[in-house]
């Protein structure tokens, strides 16, 4: 494995982390990899090593408040989508700008980054050659069944209660993502209860762009994932009306592992193969 560890300067007083894997005399798209919700972004090594060692450069994004982050959420330090969409993933691209000039860039997230990877695909499609979405799927209750939907529902009920109580979301304790800002939650809540990207402080439609978006998409959906199921991604899928779409189904035979919303990551071969034929399958020059 070959990995650089920098930060890039947002704001002040802060620097978001990342990781470079650079796939040496690669001339296709590099993958701006987005973890998800309490995820560290070293815990995709392994997937980003197995991207690498194929011919593709990957640039994966350390989430506000987890891993290598200097930001731990309190009363104090709160943050939500927008610090992530304006100010977070446009140091990453800008960075790919200055750094792979002229190289294509295609998002790939995993759950909350898969919908990151969405909102900026429609609000900077001239940016993004392409989008994978790897468990990615809507977290609005009506597209659960059974044990799952009455878990979010009570979720739904107990984060304000939880983010007033503590003045962050503390879901270590709950069993559900990582200690998590208050807004950010907030935000999440928006897709939970209504099927719709929302962020407190963009007045903006974050969907509009996404339908409008005309480029590739890669659908990853894991067969026994009970996190992001059919129903639930193809709620995701609908977004996209104007994309040219692929899906793949992945099994515990394919993985080696079971398939379900993590494992995948920590046995990535047959994920990488996918993602790697779909790269190859389109001229992203």
């Amino acid at each position: 494995m070959s990995v650089e560890l920098f930060t890039l300067p947002v704001s002040p007083g802060y620097a978001v982390p990342v990781r470079w894997f650079h796939a040496h005399g690669s001339n296709g798209a590099a993958i701006v990899l987005m973890p998800a919700l309490g995820i560290p972004a070293r815990y995709y090594d392994p997937l980003a090593t197995a991207l690498q060692a194929a011919g593709t450069s990957v640039l994966v994004m350390e989430q506000r408040g987890h891993g290598d982050s200097s930001l731990r959420p309190s009363r104090s330090v709160d943050f939500g989508y927008r610090e992530v969409l304006d100010e977070d993933i446009p140091a990453l691209l800008a960075w790919l700008d200055q750094h792979q000039p002229g190289q294509p860039v295609v998002l790939m997230g995993h759950s909350l980054g898969g919908h990151y990877a969405s909102m900026t695909a429609g609000r900077s499609p001239e940016r993004i050659a392409g989008v994978i979405l790897s468990a990615c799927g809507t977290a609005c209750f009506e597209a659960f069944e059974g044990k799952v939907r009455h878990q979010l529902r009570v979720l739904i009920m107990m984060i304000p209660l939880l983010t007033r109580a503590f003045g962050y979301y503390p879901g270590e304790k709950v069993g559900f993502g990582g200690r998590e800002a208050r807004r950010l939650m907030h935000d999440w809540l928006q897709l939970a209860r209504h099927n719709r990207y929302a962020a407190d402080g963009l007045d903006e439609d974050l969907e509009a762009g996404i339908r409008r978006f005309n480029k590739p998409l890669l659908l990853l959906r894991m067969a026994d994932d009970d996190f992001a199921p059919k129903a639930a991604m193809d709620a995701i899928r609908a977004r996209y009306s104007s994309a040219e779409v692929s899906e793949r189904v992945l099994d515990a035979t394919a993985l080696g592992d079971r398939a379900d919303h993590l494992r995948w990551v920590r046995t990535p071969q047959a994920v990488a193969r996918e993602v790697r034929d779909w790269l190859t399958s389109h001229d992203w020059q």
